[in-house]
Parts: structure tokens; C-alpha cells; sequence
């Protein structure tokens, strides 16, 4: 994070590697979901057993709960934060 101070006033910038990461991050899971639904319409049209698309399908759903949830922790951090502040 790059710091930048001008009278009163904080700036904080994120460096170019923060923005990639907060990019991928943002995408990492979208870009998987897409991946698992293609590779599932393949499995399906090769007629291959159904269970690891589907075990699949339920680690997903966890890992969407657990990004949500730490999105929630991370609102709530910030909220409690300029309450207080």
C-alpha cells in the first residue's frame, strides 16, 4: 500500500501487485464456477458418472458461503471501525 500525504489529508493506493490480487480474488470463483459447469455439460454428454461434478457442485456452494460470510466480516469490521473512529 502506498501512503501519500498531502496537508491533512491520507491517501492510500494500492500498488499495481494489490490491484492483480484483488482482481483475481475477486474472479477466482466465478472463473471456477464457469470451468465446473463446462466440464459438467462434457461429463454429461460422454455419459460419465455424475459424482465428482456433483461433489464439486457442493464445494462451491461452501466456498460462496464462506466468501460471503467473510464479506459480511469485513463490512462489519469496517462499519465498527468508523463508528468508533
Amino acid at each position: 500500500m502506498i501512503v501519500r500525504r498531502k496537508g491533512g489529508l491520507t491517501e492510500f493506493i494500492p500498488t499495481p501487485q494489490e490491484k492483480r490480487d484483488g482482481l483475481i480474488r475477486d474472479h477466482a470463483l466465478g472463473l471456477l464456477e464457469n470451468l465446473h459447469q463446462r466440464l459438467a455439460r462434457l461429463e454429461r454428454a460422454s455419459k460419465l458418472p455424475a459424482d465428482e461434478a456433483e461433489a464439486f457442485t457442493a464445494l462451491l456452494a461452501r466456498m460462496r458461503a464462506d466468501e460471503s460470510l467473510n464479506l459480511e466480516l469485513h463490512a462489519s469490521l469496517i462499519t465498527s471501525d468508523t463508528a468508533s473512529g
